[in-house]
């Protein structure tokens, strides 16, 4: 072949070697203690080598030899709670060299995120990203709540893996879905590989198990969706080393945002099982803002200031209202053996509404007991009037109030000086409906839903 010949072919297909270029950098997917996918996209459908390592040199490769432009690689075989590097080589084009961690079933220690609603305004979008990644100690893992984006098209995606891509390169996101991602849907699950099923899973890092369902597919009882979940919980609820259970979707039961109303089929079929088998927390999206409820000693949370215009109109607060702010922020699960603290983080990093959960039946006992806790006891109830019996194991000064469902309150007795053992009182009320009762010490709080026939 003459020179001139393979010059000019050298010519015409370096161009085309170097056009591979990233649209969507590589990110994690489905992250365990022993695996994880790879994702990525590129200009040019191509095959691609994935090299990963326990050091910088990684020394393994993997070879994607498939001619797409979006890949996924399965790494297997990994070490729990150990730190890998890796980097994608697609034709000419090389991403950063990247980490992330694998969980591990030992972690005593560990922390998460938590965030939704970061459609609309990327900027926005960005500064909680941004803040995110400078948390320290890093999570390990990243829930978001959902509406990711504004319709699902390529484009909108486009811009939600442009502005994480720093942070999904070493921190694999778990989504749920939201009403926003249904338009469409197909890429939805094109763009992420998720566990199980994919619109209904579980995820499980050491003592804890977060469980992601779908407001949009059926969850009466008797449908797939809620059989699972019965299973799950039943699961969990049988195995000792489990300590913290929580549940992540998108449409919230119970809400005072003037914005949308609570989901009352979550509350029909879902809020029921959550008390009985005494999830630790549920973590919902849809309001644009936070707010923290306590219904039946389950709590609330809603997390939705991602990026979505703010809800900054509210109704009266309700009777399980325990704070909420129409701002920006994330959530932050730092999980330590029994004990679970969450607590929100605005744009500028302060802290508010710090909750301590603990879970006396764990598999370690906490550094500082919980205080022994009342229990409210309901006797006979009546049109006019009820038994309350409250039994507590210590002396306190407590605080209680009587509400009705539209959180006017009926009833209110302060001070209630509790001696340990039952004491009982009786509590007027003005005729059958709902009413939630709530009981206040200095260092505790409990609630219980009345039904008056």
């Amino acid at each position: 072949m003459r020179p001139r010949l393979i010059f000019t072919l050298l010519w015409l297909l370096i161009p085309a070697l170097t056009r591979a270029e990233f649209i969507k950098f590589p990110y994690l997917q489905s992250i365990t203690d022993t695996s994880v996918s790879i994702c990525w996209q590129q200009s040019e459908p191509a095959p691609a080598n994935l090299h990963y390592g326990l050091t910088p040199a990684m020394e393994q490769i993997l070879t994607d030899t498939s001619h797409t432009t979006l890949h996924q690689v399965s790494i297997t075989g990994l070490l729990p709670d150990t730190l890998y590097f890796y980097r994608v080589i697609a034709l000419l084009d090389s991403s950063p060299v990247r980490q992330f961690r694998t969980p591990g079933t030992q972690l005593q220690r560990f922390r998460v995120v938590v965030y939704g609603d970061c459609r609309t305004d990327s900027a926005t979008h960005q500064q909680v990203v941004n803040r995110i990644r400078q948390l320290n100690p890093a999570p390990l893992l990243l829930f978001n709540s959902g509406d990711l984006t504004d319709n699902g098209s390529d484009s909108c995606y486009q811009i939600f893996f442009n502005t994480t891509r720093d942070l999904l390169a070493g921190l694999c996101l778990f989504p749920a879905l939201g009403n926003h991602e249904l338009g469409n849907i197909s890429n939805y699950f094109r763009l992420f590989v998720l566990p199980e099923n994919e619109r209904f899973y579980s995820v499980r890092v050491a003592n804890t198990i977060f469980i992601i369902l779908d407001n949009y597919s059926d969850f009466q009882s008797g449908t797939p969706q809620y059989q699972w979940l019965v299973e799950k919980l039943q699961s969990a609820n049988n195995d000792p080393t489990i300590a913290h259970l929580f549940v992540i979707f998108h449409e919230p039961p119970y809400t005072t945002s003037a914005g949308h109303s609570g989901n009352q089929a979550v509350q029909q079929y879902l809020c029921p099982l959550f008390e009985q088998f005494a999830i630790s927390a549920v973590f919902c999206g849809h309001i644009h803002a936070y707010e923290h409820s306590l219904v039946n000693g389950i709590h609330y949370f809603i997390t939705g200031g991602g990026g979505a215009p703010l809800h900054t109109r509210w109704l009266n607060p309700a009777p399980w209202t325990v704070y909420r702010e129409a701002v920006y922020h994330f959530l932050i699960i730092d999980v330590r053996a029994d004990t679970a603290t969450i607590y929100g983080v605005r744009l500028d990093g302060t802290q508010f509404d710090t909750t301590r959960l603990i879970n006396q039946q764990g598999i370690q006992h906490p550094e500082t007991p919980l205080p022994p806790s009342p229990s409210l006891l309901l006797t006979s109830p009546t049109a006019n009037r009820t038994k309350i019996t409250i039994i507590s194991s210590r002396t306190a000064k407590a605080v209680l109030s009587v509400y009705d469902a539209s959180g006017r309150k009926i009833y209110r007795l302060n001070p209630l000086n509790l001696k340990p053992g039952e004491n009982s009182l009786t509590c007027p009320l003005p005729g059958a409906g709902l009413y939630f009762l709530m009981l206040k010490t200095p260092d505790q709080f409990w609630s219980s839903r009345m039904l008056i026939l």
